[in-house]
């Protein structure tokens, strides 16, 4: 458990949904996120829960017509997958 939980592999948020499979899919633990005070409105986590290791963001760049746009996603960490598996079984969703 430990190992799986400290390693850095990231999964996206719908595959936590799938991973945790517990009746909700991405945009209800988008929306779940958003209500509990972990995710901003653009579905970028806060800060403090990027320091605590659960969420990594990552950017990456592509290109609209003739401007360079920067994107950034929101990855889970495994550290926060548990987080939010516990957060789920204490919630009603």
């Amino acid at each position: 458990y430990d190992t799986v939980a400290s390693s850095e592999s990231l999964l996206s948020m719908a595959d936590v949904a799938k991973v945790l499979d517990m009746g909700i899919g991405r945009n209800k633990l988008y929306k779940l996120l958003r209500d509990k005070g972990i995710l901003q409105d653009t579905n970028v986590p806060y800060q403090r829960f990027v320091d605590a290791g659960y969420f990594k963001l990552v950017e990456s760049t592509y290109t609209a017509g003739e401007n360079q746009v920067v994107a950034t996603t929101t990855y889970v960490r495994q550290k926060g997958v548990d987080y939010i598996r516990k957060l789920l079984t204490t919630s009603e969703f």
